[in-house]
């Protein structure tokens, strides 16, 4: 969440010569709805299901570069999944490039609408969902994790 995905993810697919998919688009096109309504509609479980499916219907495709929502490995699964069928990338930026990041899109992502205080919610998801991200291939951490230096970074794999 918020930690670069889709931008690194679409620079990174530039490079290499390969599509960039965004795997919450591919739900919002299949299912007709945004995210925040799919989230409203039916709740998380019924996102996460479709999330799943959207991800498990990637194995089809020839290569490609994927961005998965924050949530997308922690579930059913997803992370053991991806690192069977691919190689994954855990971008971690520091704390406050996160925090920053979010804050500016903080009215378009269904889990920060609980009223919580972000730095709290950032620090608590991120204490869950670490030990499922530290099992991607590659870990850019801090700098590393930013623009242009994870596509550098990354690309020589």
């Amino acid at each position: 969440m918020g930690c670069g995905k889709s931008y690194v993810g679409s620079r990174l697919a530039i490079e290499l010569g390969v599509p960039f998919i965004d795997l919450d688009a591919e739900i919002e096109g299949t299912a007709g709805k945004s995210i925040s309504a799919i989230f409203a509609e039916a709740g998380e479980a019924a996102f996460r299901r479709l999330e799943t499916e959207a991800l498990r219907a990637t194995a089809a495709l020839p290569a490609f570069v994927l961005a998965t929502g924050g949530g997308a490995p922690c579930f059913h699964d997803n992370m053991a999944w991806m690192n069977a069928n691919g190689t994954t990338v855990f971008l971690d930026p520091d704390l406050e490039v996160l925090l920053d990041r979010l804050e500016a899109g903080r009215d378009h992502r269904p889990l920060l609408q609980s009223g919580t205080a972000l730095r709290k919610l950032v620090v608590d998801k991120l204490a869950d969902r670490r030990p499922i991200y530290e099992q991607a291939a590659i870990h850019l951490h801090g700098p590393e994790a930013d623009g242009d230096v994870a596509c550098t970074l990354v690309n020589r794999f």
